[in-house]
């Protein structure tokens, strides 16, 4: 089973809206509420690809009641901590699906105590000895320290293939961990090493350094331009044929699940990441964070191309 686990969980609000981006004056055509945050889209692909799936959500007040009701709907399995005070976030997704064109209004969360964190962390730890794979993805909300953040991923089980996709001061401070999967996008880890990284070059070249310092496998998504995997073993590129997305939002999201998906079921890296960049481009292709077609997935995974890189 693979576990998520949601620091700052949301309510995703996707808003379809047509002409937004040149008008003073728009109206709303459909409105789409769902539980939200990185681990919520990771559970969801997770879920369309068949893979036994739980996840593990840090909620507050009555937007958290409705992010725990909005994933019951969803078929969703769920275990939550719930902070003394506060409410979860709201995040928007305003999209015009004609001209291809979106805008992410993300809030920052709500202010975390230590009690708060304390019982988060100690529910994790308790859904984690389940589960054979955890995933720890996303922002972290106010309140909560980088160290706190590492104290979560030092107190999961030992036996646990553990995998996180996070950023800022949180990804600074876990690049030393002895994680099995670090999962980031390229203008995340450039921003954690103070380099540019634009070409799949750059993101191997760091990769690699990244390796020498603890994680085992390393996954860098790139886009348009694919992305790149690094383990002892080697490095590897892959790109699906370009597609025309409708919204990138959780793309990134859905190519970690592809990858935890076939490395799951015992699929070596170079697999793992074809699979991840076919996730990754189908979610482009509808609206809506870690919504994908099946159709899509078989389609681009028969495309991407492979290559070893050195």
């Amino acid at each position: 089973m693979l576990l998520t686990v949601t620091p700052n969980p949301a309510i995703d609000r996707v808003l379809i809206v047509p002409g937004f981006r040149h008008a003073d004056v728009c109206r709303v055509i459909t409105r789409i509420d769902s539980a939200g945050g990185k681990g919520f889209n990771v559970t969801r692909v997770a879920r369309t690809l068949s893979l036994p799936v739980r996840a593990c959500a840090l909620l507050g007040g009555e937007n958290g009641r409705r992010i725990a009701r909005l994933a019951e709907d969803e078929g969703i399995d769920g275990a939550w901590s719930w902070i003394a005070q506060g409410e979860s976030r709201i995040c928007l997704l305003i999209t015009d699906p004609e001209a291809r064109d979106h805008l992410t209004i993300n809030e920052t969360g709500p202010t975390v105590n230590a009690s708060d964190w304390h019982g988060f962390m100690e529910l994790v730890w308790q859904q984690a000895r389940a589960a054979t794979f955890v995933a720890v993805s996303g922002s972290v909300p106010p309140g909560v320290a980088p160290q706190q953040y590492v104290e979560l991923i030092r107190g999961l089980p030992l036996d646990a293939f553990v995998c996180i996709d996070t950023s800022g001061p949180t990804l600074a401070a876990a690049l030393d961990l002895p994680l099995d999967l670090l999962k980031i996008n390229m203008h995340e880890l450039s921003a954690a090493l103070g380099q540019p990284i634009t070409t799949p070059d750059q993101a191997r070249a760091a990769a690699v350094a990244v390796l020498q310092r603890g994680p085992r496998r390393v996954v860098v998504t790139l886009g348009a331009q694919g992305a790149v995997a690094v383990d002892a073993h080697g490095a590897w590129r892959a790109r699906t044929p370009p597609v025309e997305p409708i919204s990138p939002v959780g793309s990134g999201d859905a190519a970690l699940a592809g990858i935890i998906a076939v490395l799951h079921n015992g699929g070596a890296l170079a697999d793992a990441l074809r699979m991840g960049v076919a996730c990754g481009g189908a979610n482009t292709l509808t609206v809506g964070a870690g919504r994908l077609h099946l159709d899509d997935v078989t389609r681009l995974h028969a495309a991407t191309e492979l290559e070893v890189i050195s």
